[in-house]
Parts: structure tokens; C-alpha cells; sequence
């Protein structure tokens, strides 16, 4: 209800017991999620002109740049059409988790999955970090330029 009037619900990694139509729309985590744990990992942006990426501030590859401890956990392994994968990780040899930022617009406000591990760069801060989570709190607050 929140989202649907105009909020912004941010929700941080989560286990299977997530999967009991919290969300919006279907999610589906799967066993515990899938993790990421090479801190490293290469980050590609799958929609680099989504507004989420955009404004206020332009996210790219290197804003994953000098994270700590893993990239993230809890990355589902399927969802409904009505979410928009903007990222994608994997550790070597693991298939491609693009389920690590879902973005669903609902009604006046948006719904977001997050599994990469904001809550471990954030107390680090590390600035890529920071940058991401200013936008996703922004979401709807201006349209990107």
C-alpha cells in the first residue's frame, strides 16, 4: 500500500522464507538465494539508461569498485515480468545472478529487491555504495535527465 501511493519499499536480501508473496508481484528466492561472494566480481549494468541507474547520481561498473566481503546474497532465481533486472554478478564458474536489483513500479511508488550486501558498504563507506542507495531512495523524486 505504501508503494502504491507513492512510496519507495526497499527491501534488503532475503532467505526462502521470503517467498510467501511479500512483494507485489512474484518472487522467487529458491533453497536460500544465491550468493556472490567474491567481492570483486565484475558488475555489469544490464539497463545502464533505467532512471535508477541515472539520476541523481550516473551508476557504473566502477561504483562496484572496493566493496567488502561479497558482493551479496539472496539473489532470486526467477520473478515476474513486472520487475526490471538492472544488474548482473556471478562468482567464477556460477551462472549469471542478474536478480540482485529488481525494480517494479506499483501504482505511484516502486517496489525494490536488493541483494547486493549495501548493509556491509555502507558502514564501510564505501562511496559506489552510497551513490546506488541515494538513488534508490530518490526513485520518482525527478525524472532523469
Amino acid at each position: 500500500a505504501y508503494a502504491k501511493t507513492g512510496g519507495v519499499v526497499i527491501v534488503q536480501y532475503n532467505s526462502s522464507q521470503y517467498d510467501h508473496g511479500f512483494g507485489p508481484y512474484p518472487l522467487t528466492l529458491g533453497g536460500n538465494g544465491e550468493r556472490v561472494v567474491d567481492e570483486r566480481a565484475p558488475v555489469q549494468l544490464l539497463l545502464p539508461e533505467d532512471s535508477v541507474l541515472r539520476w541523481p547520481n550516473r551508476i557504473t561498473a566502477q561504483d562496484f569498485d572496493g566493496w567488502v566481503e561479497e558482493r551479496g546474497h539472496g539473489f532470486p532465481e526467477s520473478w515476474d515480468a513486472h520487475y526490471a533486472a538492472l544488474l548482473e554478478t556471478h562468482d567464477p564458474g556460477q551462472d549469471p545472478q542478474k536478480g540482485g536489483l529488481l525494480v517494479a513500479r506499483t501504482g505511484k511508488g516502486a517496489y525494490v529487491y536488493v541483494a547486493y550486501a549495501l548493509y556491509r558498504q555502507l558502514p564501510d563507506g564505501v562511496p559506489g555504495a552510497y551513490r546506488l542507495f541515494a538513488n534508490l531512495l530518490s526513485i520518482g523524486q525527478r525524472t532523469a535527465k
